[in-house]
């Protein structure tokens, strides 16, 4: 629920366990210190056919910072929303 009591986010999986979707989809599709942007990882064709191909873009930047925080992957901030860059270090 957001501040305003407008909004809330409804999850079908914890954020640790999207995150661990992240951390398979990068290791089956041979991902490991790579770069993607944070739209390829949503819409691009390594992700379709998979469970983050279309996810919420709030979950998954949640998911990709609990990584970050983890030491599982780093992001960079471009210069728009569109722009935001992922290495992963796995």
């Amino acid at each position: 629920m957001d501040k305003g009591h407008r909004k809330c986010l409804v999850l079908w999986h914890r954020i640790q366990d999207w995150a661990d979707l992240i951390v398979n989809f990068v290791k089956e599709n041979g991902l490991e210190d790579s770069v993607m942007t944070v739209e390829e990882i949503r819409s691009g064709v390594e992700s379709r056919g998979t469970e983050l191909h279309g996810i919420d873009r709030t979950v998954l930047m949640r998911a990709l910072k609990l990584l970050e925080h983890k030491g599982k992957l780093a992001i960079f901030k471009g210069t728009s929303a569109d722009d935001e860059g992922v290495k992963f270090s796995l």
